[in-house]
């Protein structure tokens, strides 16, 4: 480096010392004669750009050679060091590939090698299944999912934020053939910690099951933003709309309900604030497509030994 700009000081002031005596005797060429200068100037600054820029691609290929010859099948034992993120990687059909111990200690798996082969299906309650199974499409795509803001539920129906990212994998003839993620379990939305401070007391009212009749202004003035700052920030952390994902949430309780409970649709509609069952079984149909009584009686089924 103590040599290119040495070079080009030289390239520099050179020109410089020969002007000075050139514009003693012919002052009406220093105009020309400066423009010679930054020319000179550019030249070298390019020379050094081409140098740098080659040095570094250079620098690019020796670090994918070397990594190319490690075996770096056991750095994914270092996964397991994380308390708090699960870790996973999918195949095309959504079958689990490797886990770590944070991923099989949540769902009470008896080894890591227990999750090889199973689905969300196996593992999650079908309405969250349905959704992580909708992400994979997604993923398998090429679009990735990044510091996602997200509330899951399990079998318990205790709601647990997390923040997401999701990747898709290649296969050695370049297509996408898996997927791989991370879920980082957060803090409680009242705690110090929580990343969305702000945000929080929308979250909160939102997380509420009772609250079932929310409005963008009402939850703006909550978290004392406009509506449009209240939306581009929800949008940018959660990776949609406040109502449509509160509307989600609602279904997802819906879809819990039917399966958890002996009670009629209408009466689950009204409960988790459609306005009657038939409004239920359209937003229902869009989201896991299927009619609440097609998805009550499938699961029925698949409950029994």
């Amino acid at each position: 480096m103590e040599t290119l700009l040495a070079l080009k000081q030289h390239c520099i002031t050179a020109p410089h010392r020969r002007l000075e005596k050139k514009l003693a005797f012919y002052p009406a060429n220093a105009r020309g004669s400066n423009q010679a200068v930054l020319d000179c100037d550019r030249g070298v600054a390019q020379a050094i750009m081409n140098v740098m820029n080659a040095k570094r691609v250079h620098r690019e290929n020796d670090i994918a050679r070397l990594l190319s010859e490690l075996d770096l099948s056991d750095t994914l034992l270092l996964l397991d060091c994380l308390s708090e993120v699960q870790f996973w990687i999918k195949d095309a059909n959504g079958r689990y590939l490797r886990v770590n111990q944070t991923f099989q200690l949540d769902y009470s798996l008896a080894s890591l090698a227990e999750a090889n082969g199973k689905t969300d299906h196996d593992l999650s309650p079908p309405w969250i299944a349905e959704a992580f199974r909708a992400d994979d499409s997604l993923v398998l795509r090429g679009q990735r999912i990044v510091n996602r803001i997200e509330l899951i539920s399990g079998y318990d129906r205790a709601l647990r934020w997390y923040q997401t990212n999701k990747i898709p994998l290649r296969n050695q003839r370049g297509d996408f053939a898996a997927t791989a993620g991370i879920a980082m379990l957060l803090p409680d939305l009242k705690g110090p910690s929580f990343p969305l401070p702000q945000l929080a007391p929308a979250l909160e009212e939102m997380q509420d099951e009772t609250k079932i009749s929310l409005t963008n202004s009402g939850l703006a003035k909550l978290v004392g933003l406009s509506v449009s700052a209240f939306e581009r920030q929800f949008r940018v952390h959660l990776h949609t709309s406040p109502m449509q994902f509160h509307r989600k949430l609602r279904l997802a309780r819906a879809a819990a309900a039917l399966i958890q409970s002996q009670n009629s649709i209408a009466e689950i509609a009204q409960r988790f604030g459609f306005s009657d069952q038939a409004h239920l079984s359209r937003q229902f149909k869009d989201v896991y497509g299927s009619t609440p009584s097609f998805w009550r009686d499938k699961h029925a089924r698949s409950k029994k030994p």
